[in-house]
């Protein structure tokens, strides 16, 4: 009950961020005990807003934030968001966001921790979440205190992505298709390389990181280029530009793994194997119980330990044996006798 309570928690927190096509909406009132609201002590959160690198429309890591704050106003929070917030726009927008009383202000993705870190420091009364991992350049006793990021280890889920591909070829070739080049999406792809060659070391896996969340056009172009080469097996983790690489391999009956929600629903004749599940919703809203709680900043490391990251069921094309050593997988890393450790690396 506590998990169902802090989901709706952050369901609620994206109802207030209601703006469409980059601009933001406010809406409803704080119900917080005025206890609660008075003073800079960072205990209070009465205003949020989110700052989101791509569409509402993504089928994915965006959409599925909105969806998660939409569901915050019915907590009686004032909230606002603002899309497609790019690397020139992003300190300003936090700035913006912090002049106008916003007491929790999140970024949503790695690439907003830079600009956050130097916002932060003007906004000591301010709390900060990002979705993603700390600034590598910063050491951590370095990092502003009002600023918590939610290191989650998606990399598990993209691994166990690569066990499902590899066990699946026919052609002994498989494809990861990213986003924007940032920590998180380098670290799915060379977890999508281990766990490919924890299973076979003969899989050739062929990866291409777009650049881009927002080009479903190019996501698209780039898959095909993929099948002419022989994949048979793609996994995309970069939003509205995967809906382009979903969109192919249900045009040329390619299998796909899908990314963030559950996506077999937008891939044809069970071509999408499984998803990797990102629990934003809950992960942000969780975040409200520990501001209130005091001492808020930091490190944390969600996971498939805690459900932040999960796999969605087997399509029936995955064979039952398949799907017994998929799962085995994804037990051992739960226990912890397999850890996936975050690859940064471009290479």
């Amino acid at each position: 009950m506590k998990r169902m309570f802090a989901l709706a928690l952050t369901l609620a927190l994206t109802l207030s961020l209601t703006a469409c096509g980059g601009t933001k909406t406010e809406t409803g009132s704080n119900d917080a005990d005025p206890a609660e609201t008075s003073g800079d002590d960072r205990t209070t959160v009465t205003k949020i807003a989110v700052l989101l690198p791509g569409s509402i429309t993504d089928e994915s890591w965006n959409q599925t934030a909105y969806e998660g704050l939409m569901q915050i106003e019915e907590m009686g929070y004032e909230t606002a968001y603002t899309e497609n917030v790019g690397s020139n726009d992003m300190e300003a927008v936090f700035r913006n966001y912090c002049e106008e009383g916003y007491d929790f202000v999140i970024g949503h993705g790695a690439q907003y921790g830079d600009a956050c870190c130097r916002v932060a420091e003007d906004y000591p009364s301010v709390n900060f979440f990002i979705t993603g991992n700390a600034p590598e350049d910063v050491a951590a006793e370095e990092l502003p205190a009002n600023i918590m990021f939610g290191d989650y280890r998606e990399c598990e889920g993209a691994y166990v992505c690569g066990v499902v591909a590899a066990l699946m070829t026919e052609s002994g070739k498989v494809g990861y298709v990213g986003g924007g080049n940032n920590t998180t999406q380098q670290s799915d792809k060379n977890a999508f390389i281990e766990g490919v060659a924890s299973v076979d070391p003969n899989v050739e896996v062929k990866t291409v990181i777009t650049g881009t969340f927002d080009d479903s056009a190019l996501g698209k172009e780039t898959a095909i280029a993929m099948m002419e080469d022989g994949v048979d097996v793609i996994l995309q983790t970069c939003d509205h530009t995967g809906l382009g690489v979903l969109e192919a391999c249900s045009e040329k009956g390619i299998y796909c793994l899908g990314y963030t929600t559950d996506q077999s629903t937008l891939v044809s004749d069970g071509l999408c194997l499984t998803s990797m599940l990102i629990d934003i919703p809950y992960m942000i809203s969780n975040q409200i119980d520990l501001i209130k709680a005091g001492g808020y900043g930091g490190q944390s490391y969600p996971g498939l330990h805690d459900g932040v990251v999960s796999m969605a069921p087997f399509s029936d094309q995955v064979p039952a044996e398949v799907a017994e050593q998929v799962n085995a997988v994804v037990d051992q890393i739960k226990s912890g006798d397999l850890t996936i450790t975050p690859n940064y690396s471009e290479n």
